[in-house]
Order: structure tokens, then C-alpha cells, then sequence
């Protein structure tokens, strides 16, 4: 009797193979069918499916692939899997079954970190499998690829490589990754059980008793990852993936972020070479900035460079400048930025679509999930469960506990879907929502600093944030800035100049706790614009003092400060406001002081009159004590020294808006005083008593003043070690705050003492 080729005994039957024609095989087994059963469903004669099971026929065309799985009865996605296979087959050549290799590129740069971490893992004993993870366009696939290369030396039973697809809409299941992965591992291709759990058992036996790294490229999640993983001993595995895959047991996971701006510039210049980059630093600099230091990107405008030899770093920069064009400029052949995020956005769930997209309308550079359920209409517990997943997904990054930013291109890449997906109407309604409600909560926590009795906020249709002290409302703000900050002008360009208005005034207060926020410039010019369109005459005086204010505390922009100040007094003169010409007068006297000392004296004499006319007891002591630094400006430091000290003295009492701040500039002052007059150790004596902290925001460069003079007066006393390092100090916190021109003067000094 002749024997049926299907009944031949595994030990007779040819070794060899193809991807192909392993899966193949699987499949026709799993539908317990024949070589003459498929034949004749299929109508691909017996001896064909014998060649392309052995491997002789390397790859159908598709329509015998068609015809193979309408036989198979397999659905969409293994037909599509099998029909990849056949096309690799056919475009590979070569020997049979090639296994699949990650290629290495010569002008890799940066990630040493992570490649020393791998290193670690690699050659130890504790971790046998690592997780590359990242969103898309950082790297991963390329960065294991070099990890290949360097850790060949540790993994004498070579590596092994299976794309694993797993942002397509097929994934690779496990049991056919497994048998690509046994094929490649050199076990017989005649030989892989038929039963899944028994080929992962076949593949973790393998496994054990080598030292091969397999890389697991593009994997989806747990499920299709979990069985690929090695026991404790043998093999290690490397997986890359756009999730952290944090089902996982057992393994270390490695996020990736953009390279650094120097990575970025010498990944550029390695791509172009020195004669493309010499003399074009900076245009490079800028480059590497609008790529976000995205890898995916920073290649594309390599290669478009290096395509275009005419063309220099500047021109590039131009084109990408634009914000609406730049990720059609991020387009090298078949590289594109845009298609790398859109392969993960396409697998989001609508909600989630939605979320990404309108978080490209946040003002601010991050939010938290109360924030961002303002923008879908959802709750925040579900918005920050949302948020995770985004993270997980690689388009969202934490960047600290509870709050979430958007990279910048991909930040680009959901604003031109909010476009193209949502009416322009339904997305200016919402922004507004969101500027509404920003403002609400930014009035209602700056209600925490003023007088008991002040107004609250306009009433809305989401509830705002409802601090329960002083110290949550400080967190929302400072937290949340340049968010209601940035809802400012959406506010104003709406007509909604009440609510502008009723914001600034509501963070008067507040605003002297952080008085160098560059937000207030922003809230207080808004403040008097709206002021100005509603014809408020008056509270265009307040919103201009403050701004005065603004320009000359919190930027040293004195000129500025003058200019609106003046503005602001002939307003309030206009109206009869003698508070408001006061405050004018104050603030005109400080934009003075640097370079007109007798101005500005008299200026804080006319200012501390009108603050006593008005019964303003505080906004005298604040006139008083420039009045005093004019004095010791002008050459009179003693009278200064008296007027501080009694102001100090008046302090000691429940005068209202002396606070302990006021207290503290007040004995540095002091200090000041005494060292214009030369009083060396008294002069050291009392900068002591402002040198430590205060309980109040942006104090660094006060600090850094108070530690300059009493290095002056501990130098003349002879305490040179002490003074140096209280110049050292000084420097630093210069250098911290940005003010170049008193840490080069420290600088100096810090030379002099020696």
C-alpha cells in the first residue's frame, strides 16, 4: 500500500523550511486536513503545498495565498499575516528561511545610559528580559540594534530577531511568533508541536540551555509578548515596544526620551558631515529644537539635507519654523514624523482620540486631569485614567506625579487633527470653556490672600477649583501659570473683560508673593486692557500701577515701569483717585532710584503724602522705606538709617500689610545703611538677620544681595574665608536667576578677596 504524504512519521519526514511554509504547515495541522484535503479545497496541487511546506517554493503569489486561506478558512488577519510571509519570501532571497535582522546604522548617537543599563542586565544573572519603550520616533528598533552589536560578544549562541507588528492592525500572536522564533533558533521546522503551550515549552528549553539574545521588535502588549520571555537562566531578551507593557513579570523596563540638545547637534553633524555643518551651529542648534530632539525627525531633516546639497542648516530652519507646516517639512521618502504618531493614534478608542486632540488647545506647557476633563466634558477621575493610557500609548509624557504634556510635534500633530476632525466652532467653544474656567479657579484661589469679604468668582457651568487653604490655592497656581496665564488673551479676545478684570484684581495680593513671575506682566497688561474697553478710568490707573509695579520689582524694567506709572498718575489725577496717584508716585520713585536718587526722593515724599491723606498706612511704609534708599543714594545715609529704623519699630505693631517681608527688606535696609556709613561689624551683624530663607517666593536674588554685603562688611572686618564663601553663594544664586551683570560684579569681588 502506498503510504499517504501526510501519514509519513515525523523521523522520515525532510528537514528544512521556510517561514512560509512552517506557518503553513501549522495551520493546515490546526485544521486537521491533508495534503490532498488542502489540495482540494484549494485547488494547489499536492506536490506545490509539499515544496512550499519543505521550503523549496520560497513565496506564493496571492492569489494561491487567497486560495490557501479561503481553503483554511482563516480569518482577515492570518490571512494577512500569511500573505506577509509569502512576500517576504519572495523578496528575501538568498538561503532558505533568513532569519530576520535589525539594522545597525553608522552614525549612531547617544543613549550610552541605557546601553550601559542593557550591559548590566545583559551579563548578569537576576534579569533575563528588558522592555525598550518609548513613543514613536525615539529610536527603539534602532537602538536594539546597536545593543545587538555591542553585546554580541556576551551571547556566544548568536541572536535572533522576530518582528512582532505590533502597531499594525494584525498583530503576530504569540504561537506563530514562536514558530519563526524555533526556526530561527535552528530547531527542525518539521519538528514544532502543533500545540502552543507545547512549542513555548520547546522554546524555553532552548532558551535555557543557550546564551542567545532575542529581540522581540514592535511588540503590542502582554499578551503577545508573554510567552517569548526566557526562564531565570540561559538567553536574554530584549523587547521593543511604544507601551511599558507593565503586565510583564520579571523585567526591566527602559523609557526612552528625546536625546539630548547635544546628542541631537552631533547626530545632525554625523548624518551631514563637517563640510555641511562647519560655521552652522546655531542654525543646527535651532534644528535640533524644532525636531523636539525627536531621533525619527533629526534623521528626517539629515537626510532631506543630505538629498539637497545646496541647501544649508538655515534654510531647513526657515521652512520648519512654521508651526501649521512643520510636520509636512518632517517628511524624508517613506520616513515621516506625522505617520509615526499616526499609527498610535489610530488605535486609540474615540474618547481617547478626543482627549489628545483638545489637549493641544492647553495654553500651558503641561495640565492635570481636572484641567483636561474640562476639555472633554468627562470627570477627572476618568480623565486621569485616560491621561495613563496616553502615557502608556507614548503621546502623552508624565512629567511629574499628575501632570501630563504633550511633546511639542506631537503637540502639532493633535492640533492638525482637532482640525481636520471637529468643527472649528465646537473647538473655539471649547477653548473658551476652558479660559472660563482656568480664570474662575485662578479668582478663586487668589480669594485665599485678600481681605475676608472679597468677591467671588462669576458663577459658570463646570464648578472651579475650590481650595481648602492657603497653601493648596498657592500649589494650583503656582502649578497651573502658565495655563491661566495663557487663558488671559482667549478671555480678552472674547469680550470678557469683567471677568479679566475681576482675576487681576483678585491676585493683587498673591502677586506680591512671587513679585519676578513674569505671568504678571501678562495678567496686569490684560488687566488694563480690559479696563480700557469698558471705559474704566480708574481701574485703568490700578491695572497700570500694577503693571508699573510688575516691570520694575519683578523684571528691573525701570524705564517701563516709569512710562506706565506716569500713564497710570494722569489717569488717576483724570479721576480724582489720590490712592492710585500715590501708588503712581511710589512706583515712579523706584524706577528712579538706580540713576536719579534726588527724583526719586522726591517722588516717595510726594507718595508717602498722599498715603497719608488717604489713611493708607501701608502704602506709606512702602514709600517710606524708597524714600530711605534715595536718601542713602543721594549721600544721606544717616537720615536714611533713622527712617528705616523707625519704620522697623512701627512694624513691631499690628500696622496692616507689614508683614514679616516687609520686616525683613526693612532690616536689610538697615544693613545697607550701616554699610554705606562704613559701620563694618554692626553692618555684618545685621545682614545676618536677613541672610536665612524667607517664607516668600523668588527671594533668591534678595538673598544673594544680603549675602554680597555682608561679605562687604566681613572683608573689612578681616573675616576674608567667610567672605568668600558668602560671595561664592551670592554668585550662584545670581547665576540662578539670570541677573549676568551683578554675578560678573560678584565675580570680581570674589577675585579681589582672593
Amino acid at each position: 500500500m502506498t503510504r499517504h504524504p501526510s501519514e509519513v512519521p515525523q523521523t522520515e519526514a525532510p528537514r528544512g523550511g521556510t517561514a512560509f511554509g512552517v506557518m503553513l504547515r501549522s495551520l493546515r495541522r490546526t485544521a486537521r486536513l491533508t495534503l490532498e484535503d488542502l489540495a482540494g479545497a484549494s485547488g494547489v496541487s499536492v506536490r506545490a503545498l509539499g515544496d512550499l511546506e519543505r521550503g523549496r517554493s520560497r513565496g506564493p503569489q496571492r492569489r494561491t495565498v487567497d486560495a490557501l486561506a479561503a481553503a483554511l478558512r482563516l480569518d482577515a488577519e492570518q490571512r494577512e499575516r500569511l500573505q506577509r510571509l509569502a512576500d517576504a519570501g519572495r523578496e528575501r532571497g538568498g538561503p532558505p528561511n533568513p532569519p530576520y535582522l535589525l539594522r545597525t546604522v553608522p552614525d549612531f548617537t547617544g543613549r550610552e545610559h541605557e546601553l550601559a543599563e542593557l550591559q548590566a542586565l545583559a551579563t548578569g544573572t537576576r534579569t533575563r528580559a528588558a522592555v525598550l519603550f518609548g513613543p514613536g520616533g525615539q529610536g527603539k528598533t534602532t537602538l536594539a540594534a546597536e545593543a545587538v552589536r555591542r553585546l554580541s560578544g556576551s551571547f556566544p549562541d548568536g541572536s535572533v530577531c522576530v518582528q512582532l507588528h505590533g502597531m499594525s492592525d494584525s498583530p503576530l500572536p504569540a504561537a506563530e511568533a514562536l514558530v519563526l522564533l524555533l526556526v530561527a533558533l535552528g530547531h527542525p521546522p518539521d519538528r514544532i508541536p502543533v500545540d502552543p503551550v507545547a512549542r513555548e515549552a520547546v522554546y524555553r528549553a532552548m532558551l535555557a540551555t543557550r546564551r542567545t539574545l532575542v529581540v522581540l521588535d514592535d511588540a503590542a502588549d502582554e499578551i503577545h509578548t508573554r510567552p517569548l520571555l526566557p526562564d531565570a537562566e540561559g538567553s536574554f531578551v530584549l523587547v521593543t515596544s511604544r507601551r511599558p507593557l507593565a503586565g510583564l513579570e520579571g523585567v526591566r523596563r527602559i523609557r526612552l526620551g528625546g536625546l539630548s540638545g547635544g546628542e541631537s547637534a552631533t547626530l545632525l553633524k554625523r548624518i551631514l558631515g563637517a563640510p555641511r555643518t562647519d560655521g552652522q551651529s546655531e542654525a543646527i542648534t535651532r534644528l535640533t529644537e524644532l525636531c523636539g530632539h525627536l531621533p525619527l525627525a533629526l534623521r528626517i531633516v539629515g537626510n532631506r539635507l543630505s538629498s539637497r546639497p545646496s541647501w544649508t542648516p538655515a534654510r531647513l530652519v526657515s521652512q520648519l519654523a512654521d508651526e501649521e507646516s512643520r510636520l509636512s517639512g518632517l517628511i524624508a521618502g517613506d520616513l515621516a514624523v506625522r505617520g509615526a504618531l499616526a499609527l498610535s493614534y489610530d488605535q486609540l478608542t474615540p474618547p481617547h482620540r478626543l482627549l489628545l486632540r483638545r489637549l493641544a488647545l492647553l495654553p500651558g506647557h503641561d495640565t492635570g486631569p481636572d484641567l483636561a476633563a474640562v476639555l472633554t466634558g468627562e470627570d477627572p477621575f476618568t480623565t486621569g485614567d485616560s491621561l495613563d493610557l496616553l502615557v502608556d500609548r507614548g503621546l502623552l509624557e508624565e512629567t511629574a506625579p499628575g501632570r501630563y504634556a504633550l511633546h511639542d510635534l506631537v503637540r502639532l500633530f493633535a492640533r492638525e487633527r482637532l482640525d481636520g476632525e471637529e468643527p472649528e466652532s465646537v473647538a473655539r467653544e471649547v477653548q473658551l470653556r476652558m479660559a472660563d474656567w482656568l480664570l474662575r479657579s485662578a479668582s478663586a484661589a487668589g480669594r485665599m490672600f485678600e481681605a475676608p469679604g472679597a468677591p467671588e468668582p462669576w458663577p459658570g457651568a463646570t464648578a472651579a477649583f475650590a481650595p481648602e487653604s492657603a497653601a493648596e490655592a498657592e500649589e494650583w497656581l503656582t502649578t497651573e501659570r502658565s495655563n491661566w496665564a495663557g487663558a488671559l488673551p482667549l478671555m480678552y479676545a472674547a469680550g470678557r473683560h469683567a471677568e479679566v478684570l475681576h482675576t487681576s484684581r483678585t491676585l493683587y495680593w498673591f502677586s506680591d508673593r512671587w513679585s519676578q513671575w513674569p505671568e504678571w506682566r501678562t495678567l496686569f497688561s490684560y488687566g488694563a486692557r480690559s479696563a480700557a474697553a469698558v471705559g474704566d478710568r480708574a481701574a485703568e490707573a490700578h491695572q497700570l500701577n500694577c503693571l508699573a509695579w510688575a516691570h520694575g520689582v519683578g523684571a528691573y524694567q525701570y524705564e517701563q515701569a516709569e512710562q506706565l506709572a506716569r500713564r497710570a498718575l494722569e489717569l488717576a489725577i483724570e479721576v480724582g483717585d489720590e490712592g492710585q496717584q500715590a501708588w503712581a508716585w511710589s512706583y515712579i520713585s523706584g524706577a528712579c532710584l538706580g540713576l536719579r536718587p534726588a527724583e526719586a526722593a522726591e517722588a516717595a515724599a510726594k507718595a508717602t503724602r498722599l498715603f497719608e491723606a488717604v489713611g493708607d498706612a501701608a502704602g506709606k511704609a512702602v514709600s517710606q522705606r524708597v524714600l530711605g534708599k534715595a536718601l542713602r543714594q543721594s549721600g544721606r545715609a544717616e537720615e536714611a538709617l533713622t527712617l528705616h529704623r523707625t519704620l522697623l519699630d512701627t512694624s513691631a505693631g499690628d500696622v496692616p500689610g507689614l508683614n514679616e517681608y516687609i520686616q525683613a527688606l526693612l532690616r536689610h535696609e538697615i544693613a545697607n545703611d550701616l554699610l554705606a556709613l562704613e559701620r563694618w561689624p554692626e553692618a555684618a551683624a545685621a545682614y545676618r538677620t536677613v541672610t536665612a530663607p524667607l517664607a516668600h517666593g523668588n527671594l533668591d536674588r534678595f538673598h544673594a544681595q544680603s549675602l554680597t554685603g555682608l561679605a562687604t562688611a566681613l572683608r573689612h572686618c578681616g573675616e576674608l574665608r567667610e567672605a568668600r564663601e558668602h560671595l561664592t553663594r551670592a554668585y550662584e544664586l545670581f547665576t540662578a536667576v539670570g541677573d549676568t551683570e551683578s554675578a560678573a560684579e560678584t565675580a570680581g569681588a570674589i577675585e579681589a578677596v582672593g
